[in-house]
């Protein structure tokens, strides 16, 4: 990961409706945000996979900003536009955000929240940490686009065929390093050096039959390093 880059983009959308169209397509509840109040939140394509997680802030009454982790928004912008077509607002085109955020590659991958790389595999809600998934999702709102995919799971106790977890590991593990039972193509997604000591944080995605351990092991090009599972 590049420590020059950008961690996080931001997307304005304003506009009259850009609160109650936002609430629409967003897991989170979003009716009562007053204007410096923010939250997070999935926003999630018609089959219930996870186009981005956002934290979304209502700047005006009529704007609000979305600020989502880097190479995450021109999905989300598509999916947002995509359902705009009678609603009163504009969807503007995202910018870098020079500020810290929640998506800085340390605090991201410590918290667990998917990024680019966790999202191309196609992550459902249910895949995530609860922590996180509690925090972005409510189970009491109205309809939101794929809302049935996480009320289904949610009410069966579910638990998707693969998962995102963290990782701990002692040595060098990398971005595409296998992880598992290469049956189930578990990897690698994220990797940041761990603060304070010569480890490494990480993100994986791998099956949930290799997550119910309390270690795993990661296939690098120098060897097998054990990780401890988040």
């Amino acid at each position: 990961m590049s420590g020059d880059a950008p961690a996080a983009e931001v997307i304005v959308v304003d506009g009259p409706d850009a609160l109650t169209y936002l609430d629409s397509q967003c897991t989170q509840d979003l009716s009562g945000l007053v204007v410096g109040a923010e939250l997070m939140t999935f926003l999630l394509d018609p089959t219930g996979t996870i186009v981005a997680v956002a934290l979304v802030r209502r700047t005006t009454d009529d704007a609000l900003a979305l600020t989502v982790p880097r190479g995450t928004a021109a999905r989300a912008v598509a999916r947002l536009d995509r359902f705009a077509i009678r609603a009163d607002l504009v969807v503007h085109a995202p910018v870098p955000l020079a500020a810290a955020s929640p998506f800085d590659d340390l605090e991201r991958i410590d918290a667990g929240i998917p990024g680019a790389a966790e999202l191309a595999r196609d992550l459902v809600p249910h895949a995530v940490g609860a922590p996180l998934r509690e925090r972005c999702v409510s189970f009491t709102k109205g309809c939101y686009t794929g809302q049935e995919l996480v009320a289904r799971m949610q009410a069966r106790g579910a638990t998707p065929p693969y998962v995102l977890r963290g990782l701990d590991a002692e040595a060098p593990i990398a971005p595409g390093d296998p992880v598992g039972d290469p049956a189930f193509d578990g990897s690698v997604t994220s990797v940041v050096a761990a603060p304070g000591t010569e480890g490494f944080l990480a993100l994986c995605v791998l099956h949930r039959r290799d997550a119910a351990g309390p270690t795993i092991e990661v296939r690098t090009g120098s060897g097998v390093v054990v990780a401890r599972l988040r």
